[in-house]
C-alpha cells in the first residue's frame, strides 16, 4: 500500500511547465512528467499549467499517454517572441527576455490564478528551462503567498552564453536580476546535478545553504519492462546514437575520425561496424559530417534515420552493442543528460565523448563503458580499441552498469526525494530555511 493510500489527503502542487506531453522535442518533459505520475504516491496531487500544444514543434502522442487521468492539464494561449513578433526575423531582444516564450506569462498566469480558486493549492512548483515559467511562478507565487519551488533541469545564466541569444549588457543585467529574484523569493531551489547546484550556491552566498537540492534525472523501470533484452551476437559492432547532433557539443566527428583510424591501423574492418543515428536532425545533412564519414571510409556504414516516439527509440537501443553519448563543450561540464540514464538502464555499455565532469562522475560510479574527452586522440582510440576487442571476444556485456547501482536513479525513487522537499516547505521551516521563508510570508 502506498503512502497515498495510508496517509492523509493529498496536498496539491500547481506545477508551471513549457514541456509537459505531447511535447517531445526535450527530454526535460520526461522528468515533469514522471513526477506527476509518481508524486501522488508520495501524498501529492498534481495539476499542470502548460501552452496549447501548438507551441510544440515535436510531439508524440505515446508521451501523453503517460499522463495520468486525475493530473488536471490547463493549456493556455501563448505568444513566441520569435514567431510571432519579428519582421523578417528581426525581433526586439528586450522583448525576449529571458527567453521568447515570455508572451506565455500573462495567459499562465491567470490560469493559474483561476484554478487555485477552484482547488486550492498548497505549493506552486516551476521547472525550466524555458525560464519564462519561473518569471511566471513568481506572479503565482506573490498572488497566492503559497511556498513556491523551482526546479533548474539546466543552467538560466550561462557565461559564455548560449549561441544566437541576445547578449547585451542591459540583457545580461536584466536576466541576472530575474534569478536573483527566483533565487530570494522560493523556497527551495532544485538543480538536475550536484555541479548545478553547487554553483547556484556559490553564485548566491546570502541564501541559506540548506535552500539548494539535488535531484537527478533518471529512467522509469516500467518504460524498460516490456522492452527485449537483446544480448547481441551479430557480425557488425552497431553503435547507436538517439537524438539530436549539432557542431557545437554533439558532434559525432571526432568517433567517426577514431572509427577511420582504427580502420586505417586493421584494428577493424568497415565492414564489420554499423554506426545509427535516431533522430540525428539537420547536422546529419550537413556537408560537414558527410565529409567526415567518407574521409573515415564509413560511407557505407553509417545509417540517419528520423525521430522516432519515446518507446521505439527505447527499443533502438537495446539492439545496440554499444551506446554513443556525445556531449562535449566546456558549458555542460556540470549537467547529465536524462539520456545517459537510460542508456545505462538499457543494459549496454556506453561509450560518452565528454569533458571531466558530470557525466564522467555517473560513468565512474556506475561502471557503464568509457567516457571520453575527444580532444584526447589516443585516449579515444584506445577505448574504441578496448570495445572492439571486447566486442571480438563477446565480452563487450561485461562492460554495462550494474543495475544494482542504477536503482537510486529510478524515476520513482526521484519522486519521493521531490516530495520530501515539498513536505519541508509546507511544514515549519527549520533553521536552514528559515530565512527563505520569512522572505516567502513577507512577499
Amino acid at each position: 500500500m502506498t503512502p497515498a493510500q495510508i496517509g492523509p489527503k493529498p496536498r496539491h502542487a500547481l506545477f508551471i511547465a513549457f514541456h509537459y506531453p505531447p511535447e517531445a522535442s526535450s527530454s526535460g518533459v520526461l522528468r515533469t512528467l514522471k513526477y506527476t505520475r509518481f508524486l501522488p504516491d508520495f501524498g501529492w496531487r498534481v495539476s499542470v499549467i502548460a501552452p496549447k500544444a501548438s507551441a510544440y514543434d515535436v510531439c508524440d502522442p505515446g508521451l501523453e499517454a503517460q499522463v495520468p487521468r486525475d493530473v488536471r492539464i490547463v493549456r493556455t494561449r501563448f505568444l513566441n517572441t520569435k514567431r510571432d513578433l519579428s519582421w523578417r526575423g528581426i525581433y526586439p531582444a528586450l522583448l525576449a527576455l529571458p527567453d521568447v516564450w515570455i508572451g506565455w506569462l500573462l495567459w499562465a498566469v491567470r490560469a493559474s490564478r483561476k484554478l487555485a480558486a477552484a482547488d486550492p493549492v498548497d505549493l506552486i512548483y516551476s521547472t525550466s528551462p524555458h525560464a519564462t515559467a519561473h518569471v511566471i511562478a513568481r506572479r503565482v507565487h506573490a498572488a497566492l503567498h503559497k511556498p513556491w519551488v523551482a526546479d533548474f533541469r539546466d543552467p538560466w545564466i550561462e557565461d559564455p552564453p548560449e549561441a544566437g541569444t541576445p547578449n547585451g549588457p542591459l540583457y545580461r543585467t536584466i536576466n541576472r536580476w530575474l534569478e536573483r529574484d527566483v533565487m530570494r523569493h522560493s523556497a527551495a531551489i532544485i538543480a538536475s546535478t550536484a555541479h548545478l547546484r553547487d554553483a547556484l550556491r556559490e553564485r548566491y552566498p546570502d541564501e541559506a545553504p540548506g535552500k539548494f537540492h539535488f535531484i537527478a534525472n533518471g529512467y522509469d523501470e516500467a518504460d524498460f519492462a516490456a522492452l527485449p533484452h537483446n544480448d547481441r551476437t551479430a557480425q557488425r559492432l552497431r553503435i547507436v546514437h538517439a537524438g539530436s547532433i549539432n557542431p557545437g557539443f554533439r558532434d559525432p566527428q571526432p568517433v567517426f575520425a577514431a572509427l577511420g583510424r582504427l580502420i586505417r591501423r586493421k584494428h577493424l574492418r568497415a565492414d564489420e561496424c554499423e554506426i545509427r543515428f535516431v533522430g540525428g536532425g539537420e547536422y546529419s545533412a550537413s556537408e560537414a559530417v558527410r565529409r567526415a564519414i567518407d574521409v573515415a571510409g564509413l560511407t557505407a556504414s553509417v545509417t540517419f534515420v528520423a525521430r522516432v516516439p519515446y518507446e521505439e527509440s527505447l527499443n533502438e537501443l537495446t539492439k545496440a552493442d554499444l551506446l554513443l553519448l556525445l556531449q562535449a563543450s566546456d558549458d555542460t561540464v556540470g549537467l547529465v543528460p536524462a539520456k545517459l540514464y537510460e542508456y545505462l538502464r538499457a543494459e549496454k555499455p556506453v561509450l560518452a565523448l565528454v569533458r571531466s565532469g558530470a557525466v564522467s562522475e555517473i560513468m565512474e560510479q556506475t561502471g557503464g563503458g568509457w567516457a571520453v574527452d575527444p580532444r584526447a586522440e589516443e585516449v579515444l582510440d584506445a577505448a574504441l580499441e578496448d570495445a572492439v576487442a571486447a566486442w571480438r571476444a563477446g565480452k563487450l556485456v561485461e562492460r554495462r552498469a550494474s543495475l544494482e547501482l542504477l536503482r537510486r536513479f529510478d524515476r520513482h525513487a526521484l519522486a519521493g526525494e521531490l516530495a520530501r522537499v515539498f513536505d519541508d516547505v509546507t511544514r515549519s521551516p527549520d533553521a536552514a530555511t528559515s530565512k527563505a521563508w520569512r522572505r516567502l510570508q513577507r512577499s
